[in-house]
């Protein structure tokens, strides 16, 4: 093991103080854990696909849709 020299004596302390002292995030065990809330997942998901797959359309769409304008005035 490496003697320690000031330098790393100082990174030692600075990733000391960067650690909690404690776990994050523990499961009490007096309060019962909160129920998932599934109604709410098909609404989200239904709202994002409404704009995303038009979207995806539109990205990716593009090039065929302008082939195809472009084929069609022979240019």
């Amino acid at each position: 093991m490496p003697s320690a020299t000031p330098a790393r004596s100082i990174f030692r302390t600075a990733a000391r103080y960067l650690t909690e002292p404690h776990p994050y995030g523990r499961n009490p065990t007096t309060v019962p854990s909160h129920s998932v809330p599934w109604n709410i997942y098909p609404k989200r998901l239904a709202r994002t696909g409404a704009f995303v797959i038009p979207m995806a359309v539109v990205t990716l769409g593009w090039p065929l849709a302008g082939a195809a304008f472009f084929n069609k005035i022979g240019v």
